[in-house]
């Protein structure tokens, strides 16, 4: 299950499992927001390929548009997947 809090400004919260069932949610929120975009990650316990596609995208969009995406406070263990996949060379993660 994912909860997400979207707040002013393009922040987003994720808390618990972003996996295919809770991709399209994702999704829908994260199309509605221009740019830029600040995912904030430190009650994020999971992230499936479905997820990882759902931020690529959104990130794809965002930069085409001239503007970023930010994910900030990645736990180690989802801060793991990002980095064996080699996307800590594609995202800015603080």
């Amino acid at each position: 299950m994912l909860e997400l809090q979207v707040q002013d400004g393009g922040a987003v919260r994720l808390i618990g499992r972003l996996d295919a069932a809770e991709a399209g949610q994702l999704q829908m929120a994260l199309d509605a927001i221009p740019g830029p975009v600040t995912l904030e990650c430190s009650a994020l316990d999971y992230i499936s390929s479905a997820g990882i596609s759902v931020i690529l995208l959104t990130h794809r969009r965002v930069t085409a548009a001239g503007s970023t995406l930010t994910l900030v406070g990645l736990n180690p263990r989802v801060r793991s997947v990002f980095t064996l996949a080699n996307l800590d060379k594609v995202f800015v993660i603080q």
